[in-house]
């Protein structure tokens, strides 16, 4: 890698950073309601106590932006500073341009980081002392952009044991663990090529299960908060 090439892919990790650090829960409730959200039930900025603070409507707002970040992290950040940056694309028109963005032919690595950094920044944001979220709906973001297939899966799974068991977070848990294994079963046949995609999984699946400590020691004392899907609002 020339230069040129690592100071650009630097730009994009430390772009991605920044993106993924936006608290868009913080300032919907804040900007919405006047309500700080880090004052409210758990004190996560992410949607669902957004939910609990500010409204289910804000709350899947603040989850569908901070999926959107974590998806722009991947696709446009890493094109736009490698391809476009670097010099290694030609323009061929709006919807070629789109493609090449989505696809990611030629820069897996740097849309990797830039996931990874993504969700570093949820989870650890700058604008708010470097406490942020726990990091699901962003690393969906950058899952759905990365490995789909696994990630939809993974995502079954969550629906699945959230509705069924009426606690998110053990839903997010439990969706983390099985996200590594969906993806190893989906790649087996070319683990050799995508053994840093399979890693990043296993990574950002313990990362999720790391900021969900507090949760799983409230699930395991009886006192975790569930989620009122007749009302749509925790309860």
């Amino acid at each position: 890698m020339d230069g040129r090439t690592l100071l650009w892919s630097a730009l994009g990790v430390v772009q991605a950073y920044f993106l993924g650090a936006v608290p868009f829960g913080f300032l919907l409730a804040k900007i919405l309601k006047g309500v700080d959200v880090r004052t409210v039930g758990s004190g996560n900025i992410g949607a669902t106590n957004v939910a609990r603070a500010a409204g289910a409507g804000i709350g899947m707002l603040s989850f569908l932006l901070d999926v959107a970040k974590g998806f722009v992290a991947v696709t446009w950040i890493p094109f736009a500073v490698f391809a476009i940056g670097a010099s290694r694309y030609e323009y061929a028109g709006f919807f070629a341009l789109v493609k090449q963005a989505i696809s990611g032919g030629g820069f897996a690595d740097l849309r990797m980081l830039c996931g990874l950094a993504a969700i570093v920044g949820h989870n650890w944001t700058i604008f708010l002392k470097f406490k942020g979220g726990k990091g699901v709906a962003t690393a969906l973001g950058v899952l759905l952009g990365l490995a789909p297939w696994p990630t939809l899966v993974a995502l079954f799974i969550w629906a699945v044991v959230t509705r069924v068991s009426g606690y998110v977070s053990l839903g997010s848990v439990v969706a983390s663990v099985v996200l590594p294994l969906a993806t190893f079963l989906v790649e087996y046949r070319h683990l050799a090529a995508q053994w840093r995609l399979f890693a990043l999984t296993v990574v950002v699946g313990a990362i999720v299960v790391v900021r969900h400590r507090g949760n799983i020691r409230r699930l395991r004392e009886g006192t975790e908060n569930r989620f009122d899907f007749k009302h749509r609002k925790p309860r």
